[in-house]
């Protein structure tokens, strides 16, 4: 991730200095990790898997894909997926679609194929994440600091679709879990319900591809940045 000023003029006098992403730019910090909830550190997905779907209300034979653009929603994913939608559930695609509370209304309806039996399940948004990444078999998100290191942790696999403005730090967060093939990597401008219409079903039905994904992920990623950074502030508190 790119530091603010912040960060790099407080990491002069710091102590000590940690990051969550290697090959962070600044001066003498040690990569541990991003701390997570002990929810997401322990979650094992295959084993929530059922009790996840019959939550949502999901077909416990079906594959589901996740989407969500953060707490606030994601107005190009959303749209992208809400074209894909009939296409997706015609293909046996479940859909778990966290809007963001914002884009959320009466007029986003539940909807389910009749030939296939797929749920287009639309939400606000979700107060325990772990049982959304628990139910779903492929995600599309952006590619925040903490969707990125949670996915890998979890292991669930993930098209990252970085927000288009800024620094360019969305991408970057994704750049090490990408690289070793643990996530897949799209431009927004690249984003559309053709393309979700197109790759969706192949990626998703691709159960060995998806298995090497979360494997590849969930080995990447360290997952005990919490306890080993609270081990460190209370050896600095002790000096």
């Amino acid at each position: 991730s790119v530091p603010g000023l912040a960060n790099k003029v407080g990491a002069r006098v710091a102590a000590s200095v940690y990051c969550a992403f290697p090959d962070t730019p600044l001066a003498g910090a040690e990569c541990i990790g991003l701390p997570l909830r002990s929810e997401i550190t322990s979650l094992d997905r295959p084993a929530e898997r059922q009790r996840a779907r019959e939550l949502f209300e999901l077909r416990p034979d079906l594959p589901v894909l996740l989407v969500s653009g953060g707490s606030q929603g994601a107005q190009s994913i959303n749209e992208a997926t809400q074209d894909a939608c009939a296409d997706l559930l015609a293909a046996g695609v479940q859909i778990l679609h966290v809007l963001g509370r914002k884009n959320y209304s009466e007029d986003v309806r539940s909807e389910t194929n009749e030939d296939t039996g797929a749920t287009y399940l639309p939400v606000a948004y979700v107060n325990q994440m772990e049982l959304a990444y628990a139910a779903a078999d492929l995600m599309v998100a952006r590619s925040g600091a903490g969707t990125v290191v949670e996915t890998a942790v979890v292991g669930l696999p993930t098209i990252f679709v970085p927000l288009p403005h800024g620094n360019g730090e969305q991408a970057r967060n994704a750049e090490a879990v990408v690289h070793a093939g643990g996530a897949k990597l799209l431009a927004d401008n690249a984003l559309s319900g053709a393309w979700m219409s197109g790759e969706i079903p192949g990626l998703i039905h691709d159960t060995a591809g998806l298995e090497r994904m979360s494997a590849i992920g969930h080995e990447l990623v360290a997952r005990d940045a919490a306890e080993v950074l609270a081990q460190r502030v209370l050896d600095v508190a002790r000096q």
